[in-house]
């Protein structure tokens, strides 16, 4: 084989391989969440949010944002965001879990969320998404919906219930208003 020919077959050697394993490295599973985060003034809710996903048989998968208070030892407290801290064991995640969801309690107002995680810990399928708010005491607003992950867009607005039920002394309506996720 003369050196031109290697020199190809090296070229179409490498071409294949970027080919296969992708351009830019491992994927990411990219997420749009949107959500107007409502002023209450009836009370003074927490706010504290966390952002998860599990497959349709309730299995958990992985968290994608999680409040800062919650994440440093709010998931202790059992009233906060139960439906989530039954679910993970939080005290268990790695550093860089913990540094990938960890932000800011988003402030009322209209809140746009870009979440990413990486594709091998979200294979493609079908998928529930929670978002649940903390209010006050043993009150939390949980809301889901069915989203589809295939490297398509796809679009889930949420629904909500309320846990263990509506805050009585709540007299304006949901914490959360159109909220909305899209899986890239």
């Amino acid at each position: 084989m003369n050196k031109s020919n290697r020199i190809i077959t090296k070229v179409a050697l490498a071409a294949v391989i970027i080919l296969l394993t992708g351009f830019g490295g491992a994927k990411n599973r990219k997420f749009d969440i949107s959500f107007n985060l409502n002023d209450i003034q009836s009370f003074v809710p927490s706010n504290q949010i966390a952002i998860w996903l599990e497959t349709t048989d309730s299995s958990y998968v992985r968290t994608l944002f999680l409040s800062e208070y919650l994440s440093y030892g709010g998931y202790n407290i059992p009233e906060i965001c139960n439906g989530w801290s039954s679910k993970t064991k939080w005290d268990e995640v790695t550093k860089e879990e913990f540094d990938a969801v960890t932000s800011a309690t988003p402030r009322v107002g209209n809140v746009k969320l870009k979440l990413e995680c990486p594709a091998s810990l979200v294979p493609d399928g079908k998928y529930l998404i929670f978002i649940e708010v903390h209010l006050v005491n043993e009150y939390n607003e949980l809301y889901s919906g069915e989203l589809t992950i295939s490297g398509k867009k796809s679009v889930a607005d949420l629904q909500v219930i309320y846990k263990p039920g509506k805050y009585p002394k709540k007299t304006e309506g949901d914490i959360l208003s159109n909220v909305r996720v899209i899986a890239k």
